[in-house]
């Protein structure tokens, strides 16, 4: 079949911005922000020291100029520890850290202008450090309402990047899923471009293979792609090489993945070997001090939800006896580290008999794979839509959590007759004990397949840390408050 003429029209869309603008415009916006709060937090200093706090300016030292020639300084350093690299996408926690590390430089670089008497006198210590702590509190609470502002303004389709991704494999769909959650990162997609996969077919949601990369060029002018992100699995290298090549010239920003989505960012170092680019990925697993740490915060959190909770226990409790027939509690084996089995502790949300029916309403479940799931459960009693729609069903599993069953944060617990069906991969899941909440009941798991079920808990034990569990528990939080993804 001949292929169907494309129109020579002129696109609809606004007339793309050339790469270099659009990078610039984003840059000066930032440095702009960050000239102001760095500004605004040396006068802040100055107003605590010789205002509000006893005590006279050194003489001979002008403050004002100080901080007119300490601002640039400061927003130079800043762009030495990058934190105005293009298409930057940093974590709150890491973009501190560079903050930090910055204001930290900035200060003590002013510190050393003074013992090199650059400033005609003496320096005020105490203004100094008002300086450090000002700069941290201002800079970096400028840098978080920016970051909130971009967040809200991508959520609604503003400051985003028009994106086509090369390639249509497992890895390629995993990250346009990833990315298509997380809309705050500001990739707005596109579509795929392939050369296995036929021009028009679906591939993520609505999201079609545009052509081949034969085309790659014309498609990115016609769809005006300010970024071309490509999944490094789906070519071979001599084909990836050649890619570079022909895109050379193309007024758009590369990315590639590094073939490892199963890792965190914070394990990979790309490190320089004769020229060569290799990857360096730190070790993994949780030594016998992680484990203790980790026992020791679920054992606190476990106490603390149970004394502080057992109002809210009995509460729930009344409620659910006179809500129906049968027990407060539902009890049910499950499956613990090693294969263990034990018994989990939930609030009852469903009717005495609803095991007895679970078989009649087999056929509809809209779990993945081998997860059993219904969005409108027929057994689900009044007091438990309430109580799933917030998750507040599983809070008797703290129970669970001080006994040492299960951990605060962990994969979820499997049922016998699923891990039965594991193959010898999935059974990795049973290397950690499972956990009230984990990675995958925060990303959105109501629209995860059984794949990315197994993938999030796989990543979350590869990658273990106090800093993910800790970012775990707060996505919780937020979900638990706005009942996001509970069914």
């Amino acid at each position: 079949m001949a292929e169907p003429a494309r129109s020579l029209e002129p696109s609809s869309q606004p007339t793309r911005t050339p790469a270099a603008r659009r990078s610039f415009k984003r840059i000066a916006l930032r440095v702009l922000a960050d000239g102001l709060a760095v500004s605004a937090a040396l006068f802040v200093a100055s107003i605590v020291r010789f205002e509000l706090m006893p005590g006279s300016p050194a003489r001979g030292v002008d403050y004002g100029m100080i901080a007119l020639v300490a601002t640039p300084v400061w927003l130079l350093l800043f762009w030495l520890y990058g934190l105005y690299e293009p298409r930057q996408v940093l974590g709150p926690v890491n973009e501190f850290k560079q903050v930090f590390n910055g204001v930290v430089a900035g200060t003590i670089t002013i510190f050393v202008a003074d013992a090199l008497k650059l400033f005609g006198g003496d320096l005020a210590r105490g203004w100094g450090l008002l300086a450090l702590g000002s700069g941290l509190v201002i800079v970096g609470g400028e840098r978080l309402l920016v970051r909130k502002i971009l967040h809200f303004l991508r959520r609604r389709g503003g400051d985003t990047t028009s994106t086509i991704v090369l390639g249509a494999n497992q890895e390629a769909r995993t990250m346009v899923r990833t990315l298509e959650r997380e809309g705050w990162l500001g990739y707005r997609i596109v579509g795929f471009v392939d050369d296995e996969v036929q021009p028009g077919q679906e591939v993520v949601g609505d999201k079609k293979v545009l052509g081949s990369t034969q085309d790659l060029e014309d498609l990115i002018r016609r769809h005006h792609v300010g970024l071309v992100l490509v999944a490094a699995s789906a070519f071979d290298a001599g084909r990836l090489n050649r890619l570079f090549w022909e895109l050379q010239d193309a007024d758009v920003d590369l990315q590639i993945t590094s073939g490892t989505m199963d890792l965190l960012a914070s394990r990979v170092i790309v490190q320089s070997v004769a020229g060569i680019p290799l990857l360096y990925v730190r070790r993994s697993g949780i030594n016998p001090f992680q484990r203790a740490l980790k026992r020791a915060i679920d054992l606190l959190g476990s106490t603390l939800g149970l004394v502080l909770l057992s109002p809210v226990f009995a509460v729930f409790s009344l409620w659910i006896k006179r809500d129906s027939e049968g027990p407060v509690y539902f009890r049910q084996v499950r499956v613990s580290r090693d294969g263990e089995p034990f018994v989990v502790w939930k609030f009852r949300t469903m009717v005495r008999d609803a095991e007895d029916k679970r078989a009649e309403l087999e056929a509809q479940s809209e779990g993945p794979g081998l997860l059993f799931k219904l969005k409108e459960d027929p057994r689900v009693t009044g007091a438990g839509r309430f109580l799933r729609r917030y998750s507040l069903d599983e809070l008797p599993q703290l129970i669970n959590v001080f006994r040492g069953e299960m951990s605060l944060v962990g994969p979820r617990p499997a049922l016998p007759s699923e891990v039965e069906q594991y193959d010898h991969w999935v059974r990795n899941r049973l290397n950690v004990k499972p956990g009230m909440t984990g990675l995958w009941q925060v990303s959105g798991r109501a629209e995860t397949s059984f794949s990315d079920y197994v993938r999030f808990d796989l990543f979350y034990i590869q990658n273990w840390s106090l800093s993910l569990d800790l970012w775990i528990l707060w996505r919780t939080f937020r979900a638990v408050v706005s009942g996001e993804g509970a069914h």
